[in-house]
């Protein structure tokens, strides 16, 4: 009976120890067969892109070696976007092959308080906290980075998931500060041909919107810059949803006057829904 126990416990501990071993086991991000549908979106001038990147193919500069980063605009013909190498857990990134500039993209050995600089505008990072989610059947690690708003408090402004990259895209790490005329977003993550993850807030991998108002001056959207209520005039509204830099909502409403009083201050996103389609415009909130 003893013998049968201690069997028992040492099998028990095995499994113990190898489940350790896979839930620890890093997933790469950088390779061949991965592909990110990324949303573009730019906001003077309007317009909106959907690119497709993909790592093809790798290249050796200076004696290291590094995958190509390739991106499809809107199912055109590919080009080289950017350079990569992941080594240890991070990602590293360098935009021309005469350029020897390199800078991190990702830290994914990064600890829950670890200050980071990341991407090419060289953003200040904190790692707020660190959550798991199983994605594609695997436990992935999720990464919430803060910066401080207009006010000096701690704002969530970007997320990795390990193995897939930034809710800003995967080249754009670091590009949710300081960067106010435009957004991004990954709408989906595929991994040899197969879907492994899609953005909840979208309907599918390639953004199709309401067609656009050219003759947006129609609208009056005042004040602007506002300290809080903000009118809308010209239109006949069904909705208008606001916006922030992040492309979060954070408010909707039916009327035409929207009170945005309890909002940070920053930029924001105003989409007008009439009748005749979509007015976007860009609003400051002191």
């Amino acid at each position: 009976m003893r013998k049968k126990t201690n069997f028992i416990y040492i099998l028990l501990l095995l499994l113990m120890m190898a489940g350790k071993t896979l839930a620890q086991e890093y997933l790469p991000m950088v390779q061949e067969g991965n592909e990110w549908h990324t949303l573009y979106w730019g906001m003077s001038p309007l317009y909106k892109y959907n690119y497709v990147f993909s790592c093809s193919g790798d290249t050796l500069v200076e004696d290291v070696r590094y995958s190509k980063l390739i991106r499809t605009l809107d199912g055109g013909e590919p080009y080289l976007f950017t350079l990569l190498r992941e080594e240890d857990g991070k990602v590293w990134a360098r935009y021309f092959l005469n350029d020897p500039t390199e800078f991190l993209l990702y830290d994914f050995t990064a600890h829950v308080g670890d200050n980071l600089i990341v991407g090419d505008f060289g953003t200040n990072y904190v790692v707020d906290s660190i959550s798991t989610e199983q994605i594609g059947g695997l436990d992935r690690k999720k990464f919430w980075l803060v910066t401080n708003d207009y006010l000096g408090n701690p704002q969530v402004r970007e997320t990795w998931v390990e193995g897939i990259g930034s809710n800003l895209g995967m080249p754009w790490s670091g590009w949710g500060v300081g960067v106010y005329d435009f957004y991004s977003r990954l709408l989906c993550f595929h991994q040899d041909g197969e879907l492994i993850w899609q953005n909840p807030d979208y309907d599918g991998c390639t953004y199709t919107a309401v067609e656009e108002i050219q003759n947006e001056e129609t609208v009056t959207i005042y004040p602007n810059p506002t300290n809080g209520m903000v009118n809308i005039d010209g239109y006949e509204i069904i909705e208008v949803k606001v916006y922030n830099v992040l492309g979060q909502l954070v408010k909707e409403t039916k009327e035409n006057v929207i009170d945005l009083s309890a909002q940070e201050a920053g930029i924001y996103i105003l989409k007008v829904i009439t009748p005749s389609g979509v007015i976007t415009k860009q609003i400051v909130k002191n």
